[in-house]
């Protein structure tokens, strides 16, 4: 049985197992550089989960909470290749979503998902997407949002944005996810509201967002 574990210690061999499951299960346009990843643990920003079978790193996942908000990203989710379908995400997401149900802290988890209308893995998007909604996540609807590219002369990557777990009827304020669009771009994306890229999608918003 996995035993997932919070670690902080940037040092300890533990950390090292987890940025190689990182390094090797996403591309360099969608992956922060791993001393980033160590700057933000150690300035309290970043919440790391791993997943360890005995004494082995099978599994990884990065947090972010953002800041004076009730909205956590869910950044990234990886397991060791060699330890792929055997319902460890499953059981991290069920995990995640039981302490969300009761929801006392009113915390919500904000997913970046591949939009599965573009690229070349159509059917690996769609089966990432249909992945997190048997958990009852609910897809922005008619909200475009585009990943800036985390590496080099990369092109960005068209997203679809989430919400777990079911969020105030069903609905959610345009405003409030403009909000959330512009808080994102600025802490993870060392973006501003000037940027090109934010500008192309996030006037486009509605007033009022539907979650399906």
């Amino acid at each position: 049985m996995v035993k997932f574990v919070k670690i902080k210690d940037v040092n300890h061999s533990d950390f090292k197992e987890a940025m190689r499951i990182y390094t090797e299960s996403f591309p360099p346009n969608e992956r922060h550089p791993v001393d980033t990843i160590k700057q933000r643990l150690k300035d309290d920003r970043y919440r790391l989960y791993i997943g360890k079978l005995g004494h082995k790193v099978v599994f990884m996942s990065l947090l972010y909470p953002l800041k004076n908000t009730n909205f956590i990203l869910f950044d990234y989710m990886a397991t060791d290749r060699q330890y792929r379908d055997l319902g460890i995400g499953t059981e991290f997401v069920k995990t995640l979503t039981k302490l969300l149900r009761g929801n006392k802290a009113n915390k919500y988890l904000i997913l970046e998902v591949e939009n599965p209308n573009y690229g070349d893995n159509k059917e690996q998007r769609r089966r990432r997407l249909n992945f997190y909604k048997k958990f009852g996540t609910k897809e922005m609807k008619d909200v475009r949002y585009i990943l800036p590219a985390l590496s080099g002369e990369d092109s960005p990557t068209e997203m679809i944005i989430m919400i777990l777990p079911n969020y105030n009827n069903g609905k959610i304020d345009g405003s409030s996810v403009k909000k959330l669009i512009y808080q994102i771009y600025k802490e993870l994306y060392n973006r501003d509201k000037n940027d090109e890229l934010l500008n192309l999608f996030i006037n486009d918003i509605e007033d009022t967002i539907e979650l399906i």
